[in-house]
């Protein structure tokens, strides 16, 4: 993820894109934090953030914005999200299931260039 990015590489940073890797549920910046701090106590709030904002900064993680939370998801193709309204778990929905406007449609004198759905229900579990 970061190979070439000239980003120094700590251990903690390293422990952050891994978790950021592994995590398929759009991790909050605390969440992060938490985890990391299982393995390296002593990582700083800034650490967190530097790092999530420098990911962000280079193409390498997105933020989801739900329920009032940023949430970080290292999956930057184009695709869309499910949220259970029970649980709050947020989910990847691969863009075919959805698109029914696609990339280079145009809406009147529009021209779309991304766009990103958020569907609402219950999840498995929830259900």
């Amino acid at each position: 993820m970061v190979d070439g990015y000239g980003l120094k590489m700590t251990p903690q940073r390293r422990a952050i894109i891994e978790f950021l890797q592994s995590s398929v549920d759009h991790p909050t910046a605390e969440d992060i934090m938490n985890a990391v701090n299982e393995r390296f106590p002593m990582t700083s709030r800034p650490t967190v953030y530097n790092t999530l904002n420098w990911l962000k900064g280079s193409g390498l993680i997105n933020e989801v914005f739900e329920g009032g939370a940023v949430r970080y998801d290292p999956n930057t193709s184009p695709h869309h999200h499910f949220v259970c309204r029970r649980c709050r778990v947020v989910q990847d929905i691969e863009p075919e299931l959805v698109d029914a406007v696609s990339f280079g449609t145009r809406l009147g004198d529009k021209k779309v260039e991304s766009f990103q759905v958020t569907i609402r229900g219950l999840c498995q579990k929830c259900q």
